[in-house]
């Protein structure tokens, strides 16, 4: 446990002195200032931080998987590709304790970026706008983070089974089109196609932890129908709120967990 905590704080120094950290951070605080002054001119007094997380939703979608994918993409395969993961292994450490190090250091790193991003730019508009709703924002926020956690355990176990990391790099842009763009429409119309049942649609849902996080951001605002789609509809209507809430929760947390450990048993069995 030591060497672990060893190694995740020197992958969080690491994020810093690199300041993908600081970039990120600034990026979601710049982006969810400047949907809030869009948002302005449609009265914010009145729809609060619900305009804005709303606003949010999909834009946030897009960039944690994409930063999580890429950071945890390169954990391991970088190491390789600078010569250091042998030297590395040869510490006296196991290797589940130098994977689950790195992958707490880069977990604590992007909570961080996201929680500072949307915290101050929470704050800056709560000083200049009489606003209401800031639970659901910061609720927001707090699946932002998970979401991150579940990206970053595929983003670590693309890193194991890549040989370098311009391949690993290479992937996990792949993985970031297909569960952000291409997988909502795909596997959705082959659910409906194949057999049209409601498993089939629960199925593909917990197949995707963005579209996952998407809806249940969309059930912490407003549970429409119409703004759910198919497949938060059908939750929504077979579970309630609660129990979907629960199911996506799990599914989220299965993505975080069975990722990490198959990186976890493929790197045991790798040679540095």
């Amino acid at each position: 446990m030591n060497a672990t905590m060893i190694i995740m704080r020197k992958e969080l120094r690491d994020a810093v002195r690199s300041r993908w950290l600081i970039a990120f951070s600034a990026t979601f605080a710049i982006v969810a200032l400047a949907l809030a002054m869009v948002q302005e001119r449609g009265d914010v007094g009145v729809q609060g931080f619900d305009r804005t997380t709303a606003s949010l939703v999909n834009l946030c979608l897009l960039l944690v998987p994409l930063l999580t994918l890429v950071v945890g993409a390169g954990a391991i395969a970088g190491e390789r590709d600078r010569g250091t993961l042998v030297t590395l292994r040869a510490q006296p450490l196991s290797p589940n304790e130098l994977l689950f190090g790195k992958y707490l250091g880069l977990a604590i790193a992007v909570w961080m970026a996201v929680a500072l991003g949307f915290g101050i730019a929470g704050l800056l508009i709560g000083l200049v706008s009489p606003v209401t709703g800031i639970g659901h924002y910061f609720l927001f926020v707090a699946l932002s983070g998970f979401l991150a956690m579940g990206t970053l355990s595929i983003g670590m176990l693309i890193s194991v089974i890549s040989e370098g990391r311009a391949r690993a790099l290479a992937i996990a842009v792949l993985a970031w089109f297909v569960f952000v763009i291409f997988y909502d429409l795909a596997a959705m119309g082959f659910a409906l196609l194949v057999t049209g049942s409601g498993e089939s649609l629960l199925a593909v849902t917990l197949g995707n932890p963005v579209e996952s996080v998407r809806i249940l951001a969309v059930l912490s605002l407003d549970p429409e129908l119409q703004v759910l789609g198919p497949l938060g509809a059908y939750l929504y209507e077979s579970f309630g709120t609660a129990g979907s809430t629960f199911i996506l929760l799990g599914g989220v947390l299965a993505w975080t967990v069975v990722p990490l450990t198959a990186a976890a048993l493929l790197f045991r069995g790798q040679d540095a």
